[in-house]
């Protein structure tokens, strides 16, 4: 996601350890301390309560977003005036989240003509998602989607609880299963016939597990037929990462590309026409779109224009017209994988 940072005014206080979790895609949650003006900031860092804690010997870092790292020194300079030893060293998120007493990390943002200085309230662990995962009865780390990128797609699909969510491509059910912490009803649908067995092996011990209220239904059947399996308007939204083409090891040559998008566009123009019979007036799709380099960087991508004109949906942006609009879709990268992944979210309208 491209997004680094976002201002928020908010007028409760928040529990920002599950927050940051709840969200996943969210790496840290600060608290604003101070904004000011440019002449300001440094009489400002000099006079500020920066650090509440008992020890004088601490570790901390700031990040700095949109300005100049050389403002880190008026840190230094802070820390050396209250006569504690600081030492200036960035940590991995996990180790901050799991990082009590001895270590402070401050967020230094540049906004228009402002500065503002936040002091980190949680930081996301990406190791719990790991150890949910491998605790799971069946795991398939060639083809499952990450825990962390599938509550990132429930939560764009902005439903309230107890919503039904449909994930037609489920697999061994990792969608499912952050959707159902999250307190959604879930329905999956599995072409592979061993999969629909070793997905509800692990949504029922999920469901042991967590002592979770919500319930699941998981079968054998194929995305483009959706309609037989479900009532029309049935279904909430659809939360997915379906088929992406064959796990690739290097970039694959042109003609390699074009097979892959070929054989893609035509399952996924049957399976929006289907989920547009089940999905409820207005309800969402939220999905992972391929898109391919190839071995000379030329990019092939499916054709998301022919869908919609067939299909009864629209692009969808939550945030527009907000001071933190998204662009959609957002490009979710992993450095390890061949395929670039684009996450859309659409939404059913009524065609005139």
């Amino acid at each position: 996601m491209e997004q680094r940072s976002a201002l928020l005014e908010i007028s409760d206080t928040i529990d920002a350890k599950t927050i940051v979790n709840e969200l996943a895609g969210t790496v840290k949650i600060a608290e604003v301390l101070f904004s000011c003006k440019d002449s300001e900031l440094k009489e400002k860092i000099e006079a500020a309560s920066l650090y509440d804690g008992t020890s004088n010997k601490i570790i901390y870092f700031v990040e700095v977003i949109n300005a100049s790292p050389s403002l880190r020194e008026h840190f230094k300079r802070h820390f050396k005036m209250i006569g504690i030893k600081a030492l200036h060293k960035s940590l991995a998120p996990h180790t901050i989240a799991k990082t009590k007493q001895g270590y402070v990390d401050f967020i230094l943002l540049r906004q228009g003509s402002l500065y503002y200085v936040a002091k980190t309230l949680a930081c996301a662990d990406p190791f719990k998602f790991k150890e949910r995962d491998v605790s799971r009865p069946v795991i398939e780390p060639k083809i499952m989607s990450s825990i962390r990128l599938s509550r990132m797609l429930v939560n764009l699909a902005g439903l309230l609880p107890r919503a039904t969510i449909l994930d037609p491509f489920c697999g061994i059910g990792t969608v499912l299963q952050e959707a159902m912490l999250m307190g959604f009803d879930v329905k999956g649908v599995e072409l592979d016939e061993s999969r629909v067995k070793n997905c509800i092996e692990n949504l029922k011990w999920l469901k042991e597990s967590y002592q979770l209220k919500e319930s699941f239904d998981v079968f054998h059947g194929d995305a483009t037929r959706l309609s037989e399996y479900f009532a029309k308007e049935s279904i909430d939204a659809i939360v997915t990462e379906p088929e992406l083409g064959p796990l690739l090891k290097k970039r694959p040559s042109e003609a390699e590309a074009k097979t892959t998008i070929a054989r893609l566009q035509a399952l996924y123009e049957k399976f929006f026409k289907e989920a547009s019979v089940v999905l409820k007036p207005f309800g969402r799709i939220v999905i992972v779109i391929p898109r391919f380099r190839t071995e000379n960087f030329k990019l092939f991508d499916v054709d998301i224009e022919k869908i919609l004109s067939e299909a009864d949906f629209k692009i969808h942006n939550p945030t527009k017209g907000t001071a933190i609009e998204m662009s959609i879709p957002q490009i979710y990268k992993e450095e390890w994988h061949r395929i670039e992944r684009q996450i859309y979210i659409f939404e059913k309208h009524l065609r005139h």
